[in-house]
């Protein structure tokens, strides 16, 4: 008879802020950065690359802020996904 094995099961808690904060970031950041090197450099490659340059430099100031301000927070897809502690109820 096999050995039944247990399985292990992870649940990730994402506060709807942090999705929130993602999304803007990305969406927004993103469009605006295809429209200004789009009409800039008169080249949607260009804009193309603006549109995935943009949301990084922002990401980057963000960080940059909240480390010069000495909050500690990261504004990556990785925190979005990192377990929280238990909520004390």
């Amino acid at each position: 008879m096999p050995i039944k094995e247990e399985k292990e099961f992870v649940i990730y808690v994402v506060s709807l802020s942090n999705v929130k904060r993602y999304m803007s970031i990305e969406f927004i950041g993103g469009s605006c950065g295809y429209i200004i090197a789009q009409r800039a450099l008169q080249s949607d490659l260009l804009g193309m690359i603006g549109s995935i340059i943009a949301p990084m430099a922002i990401r980057r100031v963000l960080q940059w802020q909240q480390l010069k301000s000495g909050r500690h927070a990261r504004l990556d897809l990785r925190s979005l996904f990192e377990p929280s502690a238990p909520n004390p109820a």
